[in-house]
């Protein structure tokens, strides 16, 4: 049986994204696909298929679980981890990450000494590939550009290790903070400038984030991680007059019930919404549990095929109710789009997001484990 909820997936707009961000990079700068969050609420099981027909060089995830589960998926390219996982209390936890990052070809994060340690002192058939992450400026993971050089040393005189990469991360997504991004970039480039005579051409250098791809090709370097665009979203106004971003997903299910409510009715928990009028109601069995937001309540429209339906009252768990009263054609069984995948569309990934005073990143990944998520276009 299928879900009531169903994320439409489309591949061929997911192949586009990627060609369109390409083409605003040099020849043979590489893509890091961040497939972390199960590919930012996407399916990482549909998703990573497309990008491995592409070629994609790399993905990033955020944790060993995500890393082995991509593994698993058939993704032979690099895999790098971007949290600090070693740094855990539990010794034999520890030990089996290392040993899943030396059998499954896994890239780890390095940020300090503590996490060299770790790995220098895990027995393992040959070296490890590990990454170092500078901290440019954003004051959260990464070891601190003065001792940056000191920890690269001692990464490539450990037996233990193999260095693929160097990286950091913007403050700001959109990059808005321009200032804060250009001292990034340029102690990311001092550093870069420190360290490439030590770790050799097969260490890749990278920094650039959606925005950074779009409108700032000095900071591609050898490699670019384009998270919200490559799945069609946009972070900032400007990003579309760059590159033509589809977005991927839409959110569909469908009316399991209509009825009559007389004026003067309560609709919801919390009386939040009293009808004013004889209301056609109908019900949809999406609640915050899938990633409808309960700040949606009395605050939102879906589309139906007769057309917009507010949402009123508040949202629950599991259902949410919408006024149909106005609409002519919505049946029992009538599928209702709760995320478009029209950009201009009141139900787009970044319509909800200014109406929730969030970010794109956060609507997508709030997606629920309910929601079946289906590929459309041309098979991999």
């Amino acid at each position: 049986m299928r879900s009531d909820i169903l994320a439409h997936i489309d591949t061929d707009r997911l192949r586009h994204n990627v060609a369109a961000l390409r083409a605003c990079c040099a020849d043979g700068v590489k893509f890091c696909a961040p497939l972390k969050a199960d590919a930012y609420g996407h399916g990482v099981a549909v998703v990573a298929p497309i990008l491995m027909e592409l070629g994609i060089e790399c993905a990033a995830v955020a944790t060993m679980k995500e890393a082995v589960e991509l593994r698993q998926l058939g993704w032979q390219s690099e895999v790098l981890v971007l949290g600090n996982v070693l740094a855990v209390g539990d010794a034999d936890e520890r030990h089996q990450r290392l040993t899943a990052a030396s059998e499954l070809r896994l890239t780890l994060t390095i940020v300090d000494d503590a996490g060299l340690q770790a790995v220098r002192t895990h027995a393992s058939s040959g070296p490890i590939a590990v990454q170092l992450k500078i901290d440019s400026g954003m004051g959260r993971m990464g070891v601190l550009p003065d001792d940056a050089a000191s920890l690269a040393k001692q990464i490539l005189d450990c037996n233990n290790t193999r260095l693929t990469g160097v990286y950091s991360h913007f403050a700001t997504a959109d990059l808005q903070l321009r200032e804060l991004a250009d001292q990034q970039l340029a102690t990311f480039r001092n550093l870069r400038e420190e360290l490439k005579p030590l770790v050799g051409d097969d260490c890749a250098f990278h920094l650039a984030n959606s925005a950074a791809t779009l409108t700032m090709p000095d900071a591609h370097f050898d490699m670019i991680r384009p998270g919200l665009a490559m799945y069609g979203y946009a972070g900032a106004d400007d990003w579309r007059s760059i590159a033509d971003l589809r977005p991927i997903l839409r959110l569909t299910s469908h009316i399991t019930l209509i009825k009559e409510l007389p004026a003067n009715h309560c609709v919801g928990y919390g009386q939040t919404f009293t009808t004013r009028r004889r209301t056609r109601l109908g019900i949809v069995p999406v609640g915050y549990f899938d990633g409808f937001a309960r700040a949606l309540s009395n605050n939102a429209t879906i589309q139906t095929a007769a057309g917009p339906a507010p949402v009123i009252g508040r949202i629950s768990m599991d259902q949410l109710a919408v006024d149909l009263t106005d609409l002519d054609g919505c049946r029992l069984g009538s599928e209702v789009t709760l995320v478009s995948d029209d950009h201009a569309s009141a139900q787009s990934v970044e319509s909800l997001a200014r109406r929730l005073d969030t970010i794109p990143y956060e609507i997508t990944c709030r997606l629920g484990p309910r929601i079946d998520k289906i590929a459309h276009g041309s098979p991999p």
